[in-house]
């Protein structure tokens, strides 16, 4: 016979566990991941940096095209484009 404990028991079982061992069961359950978005963000800038460099080099090599300068608000653009590309 396999009897199974119905979810009643199972609710009265892990009720009657110490706090701590709910805790880990908890994290096993759920675990607790933290996001580092200052991370994320650099690597998007990073990203973004290597590309419009690497799109400015193409453009000389078969156009002749003069690189324009590059500012910061203009890679923060651009790497929030990215972001809300991948996330949507």
């Amino acid at each position: 016979m396999n009897e199974q404990p119905t979810l009643e028991e199972f609710t009265k079982a892990i009720d009657e566990l110490p706090h701590e061992f709910k805790a880990q069961l908890a994290d096993v359950i759920q675990p607790q991941e933290s996001i580092d978005t200052v991370a994320i963000k650099l690597e998007l800038v990073k990203f973004v940096t290597e590309l419009q460099k690497h799109n400015q080099a193409i453009d000389w090599e078969t156009n002749k095209v003069k690189p324009k300068k590059v500012s910061v608000q203009n890679l923060i653009d651009d790497a929030q484009k990215l972001f809300n590309f991948v996330t949507e």
